[in-house]
């Protein structure tokens, strides 16, 4: 997929326009949904920050960049998800989180075959007469990971919440369904993970040189005769792919992972197999916080998909 790449600088003329404006002024052979459309993907950025509200004005000197790809635009605009009101799990003290589906990126990426997280919730405040509010990502969640995604919306509040995430105060739990039984209810991993390798899309365990990682881990629940277990995954810190990296090292990889845990010989029936195919079963279920200064901590908890649920119901697995 081709991707076109163009760079202005806002003229003294054009200063105080609205960035939708000015695009399709400067893209004069787009229509103005498909600006827009840009905008919605991640695909501009106004002095190397991504911009995303249509209204928001450029400045004199400002330098603009966009990044699309017109077979893209069109895909993203039919694979977009909506956000119910029960998808919205907490809105309040200028903190929104969401029960984010497996298959949706929490950010926008370079391939632009697919919306994200962000532009969907933008969607939803839009039917609430909320177009303009400014949202920020808080952290992270794998694309094939479902569950409580966090986002701000004023910077101090995105500020006092990643303090949090980077001061380890806040607690997050996660539900994985893996292959391979424990010998033990309760176990850890603890090692130094590389960066993403940008060749394979892999994390690997390091010697040196790699970030520290550690994840406590319970079991749930077991189905002995399929050979599945239940795990609760409590993360101490917050890497990427830790917890699907560190299941992989203790010989209990993720059912669907596509990645991690492929030289295992643990298998499962072919229903199973066929239940985990779309998507591997790690789950964000619950994360406890406190969303401003002087506020109690609230724990948000989201359900876990179907195809999940469908699993356990499969094995009969005691939820």
């Amino acid at each position: 997929m081709s991707m076109t790449r163009k760079e202005f600088v806002v003229q003294a003329s054009q200063s105080e326009m609205r960035i939708d404006l000015f695009l399709a002024a400067m893209l004069p052979d787009l229509s103005r949904r498909k600006v827009r459309q840009i905008l919605d993907v991640g695909g501009c950025y106004v002095n190397n920050k991504r911009m995303h509200i249509a209204s928001r004005k450029v400045n004199s000197g400002d330098k603009v960049r966009v990044e699309f790809s017109l077979e893209g635009l069109k895909k993203s605009r039919q694979k977009l998800f909506a956000f119910a009101d029960a998808d919205i799990l907490y809105d309040d003290h200028q903190v929104i989180a969401v029960n984010k589906p497996p298959g949706l990126p929490s950010q926008a990426t370079r391939d632009q075959d697919i919306m994200h997280a962000e532009v969907c919730l933008r969607e939803w405040l839009k039917t609430k007469n909320r177009p303009n509010e400014k949202l920020i990502l808080l952290h992270r969640l794998d694309k094939e990971t479902s569950g409580v995604l966090l986002f701000a919306t004023n910077a101090n509040t995105a500020t006092w919440i990643t303090d949090q995430f980077r001061q380890r105060t806040l607690s997050k739990t996660y539900w994985a369904l893996c292959r391979g039984i424990p010998k033990t209810s309760k176990f850890e991993q603890q090692c130094y993970l590389s960066d993403i390798d940008k060749k394979t899309g892999m994390v690997r365990p390091v010697q040196s040189g790699g970030k520290q990682s550690k994840t406590q881990f319970e079991v749930r629940n077991v189905a002995a005769e399929a050979g599945v277990s239940w795990i609760v995954c409590y993360p101490e810190t917050g890497r990427s792919h830790q917890i699907r990296v560190h299941l992989e090292m203790l010989g209990f990889p993720i059912l669907g992972d596509k990645r991690y845990g492929q030289g295992i010989r643990a298998q499962v029936s072919d229903q199973i197999s066929s239940l985990s195919a779309q998507h591997h079963m790690l789950h964000a279920r619950s994360l406890q916080f406190s969303p401003a200064p002087n506020i109690s901590d609230v724990t948000v908890q989201a359900s876990p998909p179907e195809s999940f649920a469908a699993i356990v119901e499969l094995l009969k697995i005691n939820s």
